[in-house]
């Protein structure tokens, strides 16, 4: 795998309001931040997601590739996302 890659992190929507009420105070997540993100399937690592109240939360993720789709996913189960490759 080349060195000169970098990677950043789109945020996955999902849609948990089909199965819950809505909650009139949502805190979204805005960013998110990998810092052991390894490109390799099943790899674990550390997702440190910052939310629209400022507050940040530590989730344990898995690194997940879609062979058919042929991208990489990083899954923390409260929150997944899809990893952009970025040449340099």
């Amino acid at each position: 795998m080349p060195d000169n890659l970098n990677y950043t992190f789109k945020i996955l929507a999902r849609d948990w309001h089909k199965r819950r009420a809505p909650n009139l105070k949502t805190v979204e997540p805005v960013t998110v931040d990998i810092p052991n993100f390894k490109q390799e399937h099943n790899h674990m690592c550390t997702m440190i997601v910052t939310y629209s109240d400022n507050s940040t939360k530590e989730l344990i993720a898995r690194v997940i590739h879609n062979q058919l789709a042929k991208r990489w996913t990083v899954d923390g189960m409260e929150l997944a996302v899809e990893v952009v490759i970025n040449e340099v």
